[in-house]
């Protein structure tokens, strides 16, 4: 296989208006089609800036029917493999963050040894180069693997009344969700630089106020000290979902940023918990979530919690080595080995996971009293006990969207804004479709999803919507130049 450059016309006579335009036939590699021509490296370097509005830039990916298919082939191959292969494989899975797990951390590189060897000779994952010792270091999980399967834990024990010293909750991270989402989409386009400073420049951070229908930032006011967008820059930065080119200054969003938001907003607010608590405690974030599920609008109690959490997964963060017969927990070479007991996790994991509610406290997910932590709203909701059915949203003929408060998902929102500029932003969003946001889209995304977007929470999609934005579509994709195509070696 290799990677190419694919330039494609929707009709044939677009290469004759092409040449008269160009020397297009000097940087063509080979014709696929009478549509369809690889293109060399040159191409873009010299010709593609005098095409600039002429040729739409795509970037190949796969579609959800090969992703699915993927998933389901991996999912074959795992209920293949050996138990202890696959116990190895889920201990790593629960402890990988963004695919990428910590050997040490999931396993004992010891005895573990030929279940991690077997699963990278499956391609299931890969060691990546460090350097820590055998078996002890990083690894990259194939990021197509089915989940693994959840914890079965039973908290019913630890549940309680609220008591009335809880402490007040702190902001939730719902809200921020949607207005990284909202920041984010506004920052695709246009580019916005940064000055030395690594602040917004006044010019850029007025247009941004103007798309985010955001009056102070448009009459002159600083991103950064803005309460609310100020607070979205830092969580997508906290997140490394946005990156400053040096040369340029000019910030660009991490491609990663729609895997982050996808899904439901509890399924990104579970996300946004995991990246944010410290990497070597994330793997007891399940656990708190769903304590706080099986409490509902109750409490849990927090030292019969840690009881039950012991006895239910001892391992919750780190594994057991066995070492000379007994089970012990990792250390480094040349270190004494402790006893892998359970005075042991109340001397270590328990001020761990104490930590992680901690950390909980201050993202807005619970709130404690001495002994005792409960839901705030946003946390009942990200444990899913308290989720309510969406409202709708509207879409109308002249291409206006309202959105009331609660009716779509922070990635359904990224997408809506990236398709169309803010209105009005209050208790009611108002949006508006544009030709320049729809091209923008289709670099990544088809006009199909688009309408799909609008159409999975509006009643009623118009007719003049859907033949609207398909004809933007057909005349931005008249001519398209997509980059990463994978075609056979001796094609």
């Amino acid at each position: 296989m290799r990677v190419v450059s694919v330039l494609e016309v929707a009709d044939e006579t677009a290469w004759s208006e092409l040449e008269a335009l160009v020397p297009l036939q000097d940087h063509v590699v080979d014709v696929l089609d009478a549509r369809r021509r690889i293109v060399g490296p040159r191409f873009e370097r010299d010709l593609l800036p005098q095409l600039q509005g002429r040729v739409l830039v795509r970037y190949a990916r796969r579609s959800a029917d090969q992703v699915e298919q993927a998933r389901v082939h991996l999912g074959e191959e795992v209920a293949a493999l050996r138990f202890d292969f696959r116990k190895v494989l889920f201990a790593a899975q629960r402890h990988a963050l963004e695919d990428v797990v910590v050997g040490r951390q999931a396993w004992d590189p010891e005895h573990d040894a030929q279940a991690v060897r077997a699963l990278c000779a499956a391609d299931l994952m890969t060691a990546l180069a460090d350097d820590a010792e055998p078996y002890e270091g990083r690894y990259q999980l194939h990021p197509d693997l089915p989940d693994p399967p959840a914890i079965a834990y039973d908290f019913a024990d630890a549940v309680m009344d609220e008591t009335d010293d809880l402490a007040e909750p702190k902001t939730g991270p719902v809200a921020l969700l949607h207005d990284m989402a909202s920041l984010a989409a506004t920052l695709e386009r246009p580019r916005v630089r940064m000055t030395h400073d690594r602040t917004v420049t006044k010019a850029d951070s007025k247009r941004l106020g103007k798309r985010l229908a955001a009056k102070d930032l448009s009459d002159g006011a600083s991103l950064e000290s803005h309460p609310r967008w100020g607070r979205a820059l830092r969580g997508l930065e906290a997140l490394h979902m946005i990156s400053l080119d040096a040369a340029s200054r000019e910030l660009h969003l991490d491609l990663g940023l729609e895997a982050t938001l996808a899904g439901e907003t509890e399924d990104a607010c579970d996300r946004l918990v995991h990246r944010l608590v410290d990497r070597d405690l994330h793997v007891v974030v399940p656990a708190v979530r769903a304590a706080l599920r099986q409490a509902g609008k109750g409490a849990v109690d927090e030292m019969v919690f840690l009881e039950l959490l012991r006895d239910q997964h001892r391992d919750v963060i780190f594994p057991a080595w066995l070492r000379q017969g007994a089970r012990v927990y990792p250390s480094l070479i040349g270190d004494d080995h402790k006893d892998y007991d359970e005075d042991a996790f109340d001397e270590i994991e328990a001020k761990m996971v104490r930590a992680v509610l901690g950390r909980m406290v201050a993202f807005g997910l619970i709130r404690r009293a001495p002994g005792v932590f409960a839901g705030t709203v946003d946390g009942r909701r990200w444990a899913k006990a308290g989720a309510g059915p969406h409202p709708p949203i509207w879409v109308s003929g002249d291409l206006e969207i309202i959105v009331p408060p609660d009716s779509i998902t922070p990635w359904e929102r990224f997408q809506i804004e990236r398709l169309g500029p803010c209105l009005q932003r209050d208790v009611v969003d108002r949006y508006r479709l544009e030709r320049e946001g729809l091209v923008t889209w289709l670099s990544t995304h088809d006009v199909s999803e688009a309408l799909s977007v609008l159409s999975r929470r509006c009643p009623g999609l118009p007719r003049a919507v859907t033949e609207t934005l398909e004809a933007w579509a057909g005349s931005a994709q008249r001519v398209v130049l997509t980059r990463g195509v994978l075609i056979e070696q001796d094609a």
